[in-house]
């Protein structure tokens, strides 16, 4: 069996958990635009911070189209 690492999310991980606890499921360009409202960050960086966060399973993610629907886990 294999042993479960537990994971502590990081501070920008943890602002998108917030956003999608307090929203629901959105879209990156939706997590983008909100957390660019209080500081600068680039698209591609939100993104690959929702990927990454999918990978470690803080993330479910739904393709609809050629967009993904993310929701916490």
């Amino acid at each position: 069996m294999k042993e479960q690492k537990s994971y502590s999310p990081t501070s920008s991980e943890l602002e998108i958990l917030q956003i999608l606890w307090k929203r629901g499921p959105c879209y990156v360009k939706e997590i983008h635009e909100l957390l660019s409202e209080s500081k600068e960050v680039v698209y591609t960086t939100t993104l690959k911070t929702m990927q990454v966060m999918h990978e470690r399973g803080l993330l479910n993610r739904e393709a609809q189209g050629r967009r993904h629907l993310y929701s916490s886990t």
